[in-house]
């Protein structure tokens, strides 16, 4: 019996690709001024980012092990759980509790230790690896062999969300926007760090492909980039990559609201993993 693989939404794993793989998805909740939307349930990406740009509270939530026990109760056999970070999430927390509870599968969880397509990336290796007959065990391995090679860069045009949601101080950020820096924003360890900052988003863009370039040299890449409903930044993103880098993959597509609600419209993310990972992908 083939192993299944199960995401929460915040790994942003394309619809095309979770119907291509069999991926099953568990819904992060998105509560924007007093309602609260299961991504991808009672509302699309595209329709929580619009309502984000207009919203005065915004808060996440991650799945509940209830969740987590109703759909691998309903999938049984054997499972790959692979999810956000556990340094900025309890998602998976949840999940490793909920696969203590089931009888009904047995569950391994995996920590992305990233957000995104870069967690994305890992389900999708797994689930190829896991296509091809893999135990449950090997599908994991793939998963961690992909987390040590997949890089995530994000940047934002403003920190005003960064700063309400705490994910960074106020000093900070106040500096930040009187200078109008724009960070750029990695994972290390599964937590997120800034690790570099231009004065413009164009700036922005080019030191993350420097970022990338210095990371993977001319390895052949499967990447990502993930919008906040600015199609022409993510084109923009998309030329300079390509011109830079050698892409073997190439995918775009609007970025997971879990992550808009702390970064805010115009958020641009760039996920990279060596294209042997995801080789049997359509294109």
């Amino acid at each position: 019996m083939t192993v299944k693989v199960v995401v929460d939404s915040a790994l942003n794993v394309p619809q095309d690709i979770v119907l291509e793989l069999g991926i099953s998805v568990v819904p992060v909740s998105v509560t924007i001024d007093g309602k609260t939307y299961r991504e991808g349930v009672d509302a699309s990406r595209g329709e929580l980012i619009a309502l984000i740009g207009e919203s005065k509270q915004l808060s996440t939530s991650q799945p509940s092990p209830g969740d987590f026990l109703e759909m691998y109760d309903s999938l049984g056999g054997e499972i790959a759980s692979i999810h956000l970070t556990s340094k900025s999430s309890g998602t998976h927390q949840s999940a490793s509790l909920a696969s203590t509870m089931t009888n009904k599968a047995r569950v391994l969880v995996h920590d992305s230790a990233h957000a995104a397509l870069g967690g994305g990336w890992q389900a999708i290796a797994a689930a190829l690896k896991a296509r091809e007959g893999a135990t449950l065990e090997e599908t994991i391995l793939v998963a961690e062999q992909a987390r040590a090679k997949v890089a995530t860069f994000l940047t934002v045009p403003t920190m005003k969300y960064l700063q309400r949601s705490g994910r960074v101080n106020f000093a900070k950020a106040l500096i930040a926007s009187l200078l109008s820096v724009k960070p750029i924003m990695s994972f290390n360890d599964g937590v997120v760090e800034v690790v570099s900052k231009s004065r413009s988003m164009p700036g922005a863009l080019k030191e993350i492909v420097s970022l990338l370039k210095e990371k993977y040299g001319d390895k052949p890449l499967a990447i990502a980039v993930m919008h906040a409903e600015d199609q022409a930044l993510a084109a923009q993103c998309q030329k300079l990559l390509e011109a830079e880098l050698k892409v073997d993959y190439f995918v775009v597509t609007d970025l997971t609201a879990s992550l808009v609600v702390h970064g805010g419209p115009g958020t641009i993310a760039v996920s990279a993993l060596p294209v042997e990972f995801v080789n049997g992908l359509k294109k």
